[in-house]
């Protein structure tokens, strides 16, 4: 079966994380993908999770250097739809992948360059290093750990958000040249991967009170969902959810045999310290149970919980099997591996992996005699630029934030997103900043679609619409009359999507979840908490499974609508939470004895991965350093004074301390190791009020209806010929109910009658009554 991007060539010439996974998305729904490798190889080649993120393309060997090497990567430029590249700017104009000489040679091209920053800013020719982009970025600052300071992220999380914004900005690119018949210059880059996990946490709100910031901010001991980690018998761990969209039979202190447990209400109401007296009780409890026996029992009663596991565990998780997550790639090196499958689940056009990571140049003589140059491809009749994704229209039925944040991101493309929201008003809302971290930008019709006019309405929205997009737990659109079968009867080409918590399948899809679930299965709280040392597991307070859920189904739906402009069929697709943690992991294989590979771990202070890779504290604050070869690490104890054949972490440690965080950064700076000091934002202020930030649009500033003046980060990718479009701030509920429905020709008597009948809610004019029902 043909996939989503049949016919799609595309040349990578990334190296590291981000650009190889982002490729990864692609190659697996159908593209024909080239990796093109310097003589040697790729820097990171020899990293042993590039099995996963290099696998599914052919290689060639091409030296970029040499006037031949010059000529045969031009041929295959004529022949390709996309180059992704990764170098630094100075980099990449020295090796001939300047956008304009790329469109000389082909008009059609779509080159998307990935940096460590993006490029004009003061930092785009640094390191781009993910440790550093953490550190520079603020994320380390922003991670409580189990000590104050900075927190080294075990999870990549620059380059766990580029890879996205890698996949995000190539598909989009290719449905703008579908209607302008020419390429362009698509940039992102890690500094705005990071960006992107900060949607929940990030946010300068002029009327916000201290409950507003204060829900999900940082706090010492970790706080959020971290309070919901428990420990079993035997030193195991599990994080239980507080909501799993079904209705508990027994409560937990009735299974665990807690007696006279206050009910929650009552608890919540309790003071702090008889809190704490009820939560030791509930934690000996905990502990007085095996976890598999409590796990299941827990999900028998309607509980949703995980495992805490390793993240070679997840291949056995019953989800990932179900999901099809859990392949068998028959590695041409090591043999027979497991592997994680492909995540994005496309109904009409599923993907595939297509092999093993091939062998350096394996493929160069074949690749260069069978890419010749193609006609440039068809304009559609529109032809105009416009936004790069003009004239696409999204209804949005997702509350929370794994269904929203999808939409979110295709409206900041150019997209019209109308939210459909209960007349009470989406169940986040009361939630603050996590809401409007994932609603800029669209228009809000509050609706009762269980009342039959209210779903009358829901569907003529459908039909007028591209993409119906939410993220109900299994079964509930069916009952409401808005699932695909629905939509697809008003417009038979319909692009749907579901973001699930498990997934379709079961044994798990009918429950609902919350992120901290999925950070559990997929691996991620063992290894930020470095379990492995006897430390508790570690909740990340971004939130980044939720929103890989939506970035995922993000891809998914502009897969769903290249293969629509192509062929003129629409299709239902979905996507996980429980996937959008396993790709997190996705560097994790086991052999064919089931043993993983010795994926580097963290020591238990939260420092780093290696004596060569981390933070180190100095006289006055802290700095992280990424001496990766053999020539920086010389270097490095050449400046510290230590001698290279005896240094360890102890040795380092001491001679950091022994003077100021910028002396280091300076002198390290000259000698060319790459470091940087970590940022503590002031809670996101430094970032989202920094000028070069500003100036290239990372920054978005709009006026609120209720909350005044709002700042979040802005542009996350940049397209040079149908740039993006931040509509503006989030709306309040109804805020544009009559206008959407006198677009539908209804008039505004009728409109009042829906109104008057609760059929459809819309705020008063001057929204007094409004604040009393939705503020108080």
């Amino acid at each position: 079966m043909a996939g989503a991007l049949d016919g799609i060539r595309i040349l990578d010439l990334t190296h590291g994380i981000a650009g190889p996974l982002g490729v990864l998305l692609l190659a697996e729904q159908g593209a024909d993908v080239v990796k093109v490798e310097p003589p040697g190889g790729s820097v990171t080649r020899d990293y042993e999770g590039n099995r996963v993120w290099e696998r599914s393309r052919r290689s060639v060997e091409v030296d970029l250097r040499t006037d031949d090497g010059r000529a045969q990567f031009d041929r295959l430029v004529a022949a390709a739809d996309v180059v992704v590249e990764s170098y630094l700017p100075r980099r990449r104009a020295a090796l001939g992948l300047d956008y304009d000489r790329l469109a000389a040679i082909n008009p059609a091209i779509i080159l998307v360059s990935l940096g460590g920053y993006p490029d004009g800013h003061r930092r785009a020719d640094r390191p781009a290093y993910d440790a550093l982009v953490q550190a520079s970025s603020g994320q380390m600052w922003e991670q409580p750990g189990w000590r104050m300071g900075p927190i080294f992220c075990h999870m990549p999380m620059p380059s766990m958000g580029a890879f996205y914004l890698v996949a995000i900005g190539t598909l989009a690119a290719l449905h703008a040249r579908a209607r302008t018949g020419v390429g362009q210059h698509v940039r992102t880059s890690l500094f705005q991967g990071a960006l992107l996990y900060t949607t929940q946490i990030w946010q300068d709100v002029e009327r916000a009170n201290a409950q507003f910031h204060e829900l999900m901010g940082k706090s010492y001991p970790p706080g959020v969902h971290q309070q919901m980690i428990f420990e079993c018998a035997n030193q195991e761990w599990l994080h239980l959810s507080v909501m799993s969209g079904l209705t508990p039979l027994r409560t937990v202190d009735d299974i665990l045999g807690l007696d006279d447990a206050p009910d929650p209400f009552t608890f919540m109401a309790m003071p702090a310290e008889e809190r704490e007296q009820v939560n030791a009780r509930r934690r000996t409890k905990f502990r007085d149970w095996n976890r598999s026996e409590l796990v299941a029992e827990l999900r028998a009663n309607n509980h949703a919980v995980e495992p805490i596991i390793r993240p070679d565990e997840m291949f056995a998780h019953p989800q990932t099997i179900a999901n099809g997550l859990t392949v068998t790639v028959d590695d041409p090196e090591v043999g027979p591996t497991t592997q994680m499958g492909v995540p994005i689940h496309l109904l009409a056009t599923p993907g595939a992996v297509r092999g093993p990571r091939p062998a350096l140049g394996a493929h160069t003589g074949e690749v260069l005699a069978e890419w010749q140059p193609r006609a440039a491809p068809p304009a559609s009749p529109t032809g105009a630029s416009g936004f790069a994704l003009g004239s696409v229209r999204i209804i949005d039925f997702g509350q929370y934030l794994a269904g929203p944040f999808g939409p979110m991101l295709l409206g900041d493309l150019g997209a019209e997103v109308i939210k459909v929201e209960p007349v009470t008003g989406d169940g986040m809302r009361l939630a603050g900043k996590p809401f409007f971290g994932c609603q800029r930008g669209k228009r809000s019709i509050a609706l009762n679609v269980k009342d039959p006019k209210g779903l009358e309405i829901a569907l003529r929205l459908a039909a007028g619409a591209d993409i119906v997009h939410h993220n109900m737990t299994r079964g509930v659109a069916t009952k409401l009359g808005i699932d695909y079968a629905a939509c697809r009867a008003v417009r038979d080409d319909i692009i749907y999507c579901n973001t699930y918590a498990y997934g379709l399948p079961d044994p798990l899809g009918h429950f609902g979840g919350l992120d901290p679930l999925y950070q559990a299965s997929g691996g991620l709280e063992y290894e930020s908490g470095a379990v492995h040392t006897g430390n508790a597991p570690l909740y990340y307070r971004f939130g980044m499974c939720d929103a890989s859920n939506a970035l995922l189904s993000t891809v998914g739906v502009l897969l769903a609508l290249h293969h629509r402009v192509r062929t003129g069929e629409g299709q239902e697709l979905w996507t996980s939470l429980h996937d959008g943690g396993v790709i997190f992991s996705s560097d994790v294989w086991l052999d064919r004895d089931g043993r993983p590979w010795d994926r580097p771990s963290l020591d238990a202070g939260l420092h780093g991965l290696s004596p060569w890779y981390r933070l180190y504290a100095t006289q006055d604050g802290w700095l992280c350093i990424a001496a990766t070869t053999e020539s920086h690490r010389a270097t490095l104890c050449g400046a510290l004074g230590i001698d290279l054949g005896t240094a360890d972490v102890h040795a380092i440690t001491a001679a950091f301390a022994s003077r100021t965080a910028r002396f280091w950064h300076r002198t390290l700076d000259d000698l060319g190791v790459p470091n940087e000091i970590p940022l503590d934002t002031d809670d996101g202020l430094s970032v989202l009020w920094d000028a070069d930030n500003e100036r290239l649009g990372l920054v978005a500033d709009y006026e609120h209806a209720l909350m005044g003046r709002m700042r979040q980060f802005g542009n996350l990718i940049d397209f040079s010929a149908t740039p993006g479009k931040i509509w503006g701030p989030p709306p309040i509920v109804g805020q544009h109910s009559r206008d959407i429905l006198r677009a539908l020709n209804l008039r505004d008597g009728d409109i009042d009658a829906l109104v008057g009948a609760g059929v459809v809610y819309e705020p008063d004019v001057d929204l007094t009554e409004y604040r009393q029902k939705f503020t108080n």
